[in-house]
């Protein structure tokens, strides 16, 4: 397995390095391998070695959070010659500034300028390369966001159609051993977010669709429309995994998933 294997199941129609094709890398990569934390409920160490990655998320269809996706997308992008720089974000989602950095994400320098490159951040992954060497807002579609620079960080807000704070990102380099500690207690830790809950999502053309636990949405971006669907049986939760995430799992994991995530919602109600 090689990451020419990932990078053919994109089907690019952008040979060539450049912003155009950098769009279209996130865009379909958002598309087509889904955020899940279904790994991190099973329990196992998950490797990061790229055999792995490749093996789990292009061949074996599994999906994986930040610190597989954006490793993933990083070797691929480093593999097609662009400059990239892996980063460590503090994730701001809940408006607490004293969140530790727990999200890779890639900075890429294209052109003389700096661009973010994430696809690990699950329903509000930005659908293209934020554009970053300089504070300023930015439109993708539908939505607009906020880049504040400084010399020591970048912020990220999106104030259209919602206003939420997505993380600030430290331009401190990092190593991947860095990442390993940090990967460690996401996937280990007993109060980790993505060990006690099952979430899902995946961004396509116009629509992005996400599971908590037993609670499925499509939200339609043009006019910001939810459809909200309660899962009540594990057929029912096989079925939405394999067809609107396109992950590929059995009837017996799909079983376990949906008992753990009635766990989970009974210890979050109770």
């Amino acid at each position: 397995m090689m990451i020419q294997d990932y990078i053919n199941s994109l089907q690019l129609t952008q040979q060539h390095a450049s912003l155009a094709q950098l769009r279209e890398i996130q865009e379909k990569h958002l598309e087509l391998y889904s955020f899940s934390s279904i790994s991190a409920l099973g329990a196992e160490i998950i490797s990061l070695q790229e055999e792995a990655l490749l093996e789990r998320l292009v061949h074996r269809k599994k999906g994986g959070y930040c610190f597989e996706q954006n490793k993933l997308a990083y070797l691929a992008l480093e593999y097609l010659g662009y400059e990239v720089q892996p980063l460590l974000a503090k994730v701001l989602l809940n408006g607490q500034e004293d969140n530790a950095r727990t999200h890779r994400i890639t900075l890429v320098k294209l052109e003389g300028e700096s661009y973010l490159f994430d696809v690990g951040f699950g329903s509000k992954s930005p659908k293209a390369p934020l554009c970053v060497s300089q504070s300023g807002t930015i439109a993708v579609g539908n939505y607009q966001y906020k880049v504040t620079r400084t010399e020591s960080d970048v912020r990220i807000e999106l104030f259209q159609p919602e206003q939420v704070c997505l993380y600030s990102v430290s331009l401190t380099p990092v190593t991947e051993k860095d990442f390993d500690v940090v990967h460690f207690y996401s996937h280990q830790h007993p109060e980790s977010n993505f060990v006690n809950n099952l979430v899902l999502s995946r961004v396509v053309s116009g629509q992005r669709f996400t599971l908590r636990n037993l609670v499925y949405r499509e939200l339609h971006e043009a006019s910001q429309f939810s459809t909200v669907v309660e899962v009540t049986s594990a057929q029912q939760l096989l079925s939405l995994i394999r067809q609107k995430f396109l992950l590929n799992v059995c009837t017996s994991e799909a079983e376990r998933l949906f008992s753990r995530a009635q766990k989970s919602m009974r210890l979050q109600s109770a």
